[in-house]
């Protein structure tokens, strides 16, 4: 697998998603789908403190999965590690968790579970329009001051936020978010049910690409409706994938992917992934699997790379920009 710079240290171009770990993945499973993701040549693993069991939520499932398997395999150095803290509360998510307190107890829990002195980046995993941007800048910067990370980032936050974040960083000397974690696929979801998530969108695309700030897509294969779609036809996708993705814009996208296939030779879903990480910036995409073969499967995606021109054909709105 490929991989580009993040932030002064090479990362994998395909992440691999733990949002299930401890939960509906069991460590067991979780063990097994991380080795065969770094025998495919990966090391960019992201988490969070509050993946792992979100029907019963217990914080940091997901973590400790993954600190019990860098200890087990002694790969703490190998591993481009990313976790991300001061979500709202699952039973009020409106209420904002982005005081001091709140995202340092959250750092420390996640190395505590993780099982590491720092992260390669930690993001804050969404926004409180309602506090003042100096406010969190100086937080996350006590963060890299004390070693806990070595960069920072933002996820499910509006690019308004982030470009004010930014200003007030170098206005004051102080590190800047590095990396923006959307929602972003090469589908086009048409119905949301968390509605604090924020998506790809013109304007965000235009903030990546004016300064090319690195972009992580989350729910990168889009429930993998593409590949889903292929193999089944409209009558064997899941009613979610049916209710989320499948509309006339999406499937014209297909017919465009059938088109890329036959220049390329590339399986529909590397084409997927491929169409992030040929961005005109830098674009790591979180793959998640649940299977060992849908880990491998990654491995095509992560030496793929498409033109300029068959990105563009595939859903060509970002050149509108």
């Amino acid at each position: 697998m490929k991989t580009r710079d993040f932030a002064g240290r090479q990362a994998a171009v395909i992440a691999l998603g733990s949002s299930e770990f401890g939960g509906n993945c069991p460590a067991e499973k979780a063990f097994e789908l991380m080795d065969a993701y770094v025998e495919i040549g990966g090391n960019f693993i992201d988490t969070a403190r509050v993946y792992g069991d979100f029907t019963t939520p217990k914080n940091g499932e997901s973590e400790k999965v993954i600190g019990r398997w860098m200890a087990l395999r002694h790969n703490r150095e190998s591993i481009f590690l990313s976790t991300k803290g001061a979500h709202p509360p699952l039973s009020d998510m409106n209420r904002g968790r982005l005081s001091r307190e709140d995202v340092r107890g959250d750092a420390s829990a996640s190395l505590d579970a993780l099982g590491t002195d720092h992260v390669d980046v930690y993001w804050l995993h969404r926004d409180d329009a309602a506090r003042p941007v100096g406010d969190i800048m100086e937080t996350m910067q006590s963060l890299i001051d004390d070693g806990w990370t070595r960069s920072i980032g933002v996820s499910n936050w509006h690019p308004a936020r982030i470009r004010e974040a930014n200003a007030y960083a170098a206005a004051h000397g102080l590190t800047p978010f590095c990396a923006n974690q959307p929602q972003f696929s090469l589908a086009r979801q048409q119905t949301v049910e968390d509605p604090t998530l924020v998506a790809m969108d013109a304007e965000t695309y235009r903030m990546h690409r004016e300064t090319n700030l690195i972009c992580v897509p989350f729910s990168s294969q889009a429930k993998g409706f593409f590949s889903k779609y292929a193999e089944r036809g409209e009558a064997g996708l899941p009613d979610k994938a049916k209710r989320r993705f499948l509309c006339p814009e999406n499937l014209a996208v297909y017919a465009r992917i059938l088109e890329v296939r036959e220049q390329t030779g590339l399986s529909v879903g590397a084409i997927a992934l491929a169409y992030l990480t040929s961005q005109p910036f830098p674009t790591f995409p979180i793959a998640g699997a649940s299977r060992v073969e849908q880990v491998l499967a990654l491995a095509e995606a992560g030496e793929a790379a498409l033109t300029p021109e068959q990105r563009d054909f595939l859903r060509p709105w970002e050149t509108q920009i």
